[in-house]
């Protein structure tokens, strides 16, 4: 079988592992440069210093909006990524160095889809049909897996439950208050703007509290403290409305979570409460957890992606 050459790409490393089969290892980790030229040349350094060869199948998971019509790749930490066809460049370079054309494309993937693949395929998904993964990081990401494959929808958009008019207007004198905050999207109200840690730190000042980070949030809770209680009380229900909703439309059995905020067990379990009561069939096992793949969930999938593929 062919070996996969997995890399993934975020704001401070670019990682490679090598897969195949069911086994992956990463075997390096290099930090990203400011500019794009050094990055196309760090990144195929990277991959021959691995022992790339034109038959090896080489795969990305990158965070960031990939169009589908030119290939550019709209990331905030990568900003340079988005006047140009990276994977034709890449594929351009690497020739150059082989001495041959790769004998397949260069498959990129957003970093949510690679978790929840790697989650259907090799963490807490394995047994499901259908897998709703989420990402609750600086902002919120979702995917869906279904039948062990990506539901890629319109313009590659299914899955971002993070996006859409979601939070109403609400009197601000009223307990709970949740703001309509301005999303990146350029819409305001999306749960995009509270479910991330940024999201949940802009949340908690909004109330007229201190300034925060998202941890100290959290610890305050789990230690009673009645203004971070509040806080997350009203994250909690926005955000668990948002989900349940998302979980009834979708019908996925299970919810990987990724990001920061995945590894406070305690609030996933509340969120996976408050949602098991909203959703419309009841659930009678925990379906809100930590996924298991973690810091390495893009390589491992990438790798399950490329895995799909093969004929």
């Amino acid at each position: 079988m062919k070996r996969h050459f997995c890399l993934d790409i975020g704001g401070s490393f670019i990682k490679l592992g090598i897969g195949k089969d069911d086994s992956l290892a990463e075997v390096d980790a290099v930090p990203t440069p400011a500019s794009y030229d050094v990055f196309l040349a760090r990144t195929v350094d990277t991959l021959m210093a691995g022992g790339l060869q034109a038959d090896d199948r080489v795969g990305i998971s990158i965070a960031g909006s990939i169009d589908a019509d030119n290939g550019s790749i709209h990331a905030a930490q990568l900003p340079f990524l988005a006047n140009v066809g990276f994977a034709p460049e890449l594929g351009s370079a690497l020739t150059a160095r082989l001495g041959e054309p790769l004998h397949a494309e260069i498959a990129v993937e957003n970093d949510a889809d690679c978790f929840a693949m790697a989650e259907a395929h090799f963490g807490v998904g394995q047994g499901f049909d259908n897998l709703f993964a989420i990402i609750l990081g600086t902002g919120v990401g979702g995917a869906q897996v279904y039948h062990g494959q990506l539901l890629r929808g319109y313009a590659g958009t299914a899955g971002e439950w993070g996006h859409g008019p979601f939070i109403q207007k609400q009197d601000p004198s009223m307990p709970g208050y949740v703001p309509q905050f301005a999303c990146a999207c350029g819409q305001k109200g999306c749960i995009n703007t509270i479910g991330g840690a940024r999201g949940l730190e802009a949340l908690h000042a909004a109330a007229g509290n201190p300034l925060a980070d998202s941890r100290k949030i959290v610890d305050g809770w789990s230690d009673g403290d009645p203004a971070c209680s509040a806080t997350i009380a009203s994250y909690v229900s926005v955000l668990s409305d948002a989900l349940a909703l998302t979980l009834n439309i979708t019908g996925a059995q299970i919810v990987p979570v990724g990001g920061g905020l995945s590894s406070a067990s305690d609030l996933l379990s509340v969120i996976d409460g408050e949602v098991r009561r909203k959703t419309l069939q009841a659930r009678n096992k925990p379906m809100v957890i930590e996924g298991q793949t973690g810091q390495n969930g893009g390589l491992w999938g990438i790798h399950a992606q490329l895995l799909s593929e093969a004929p």
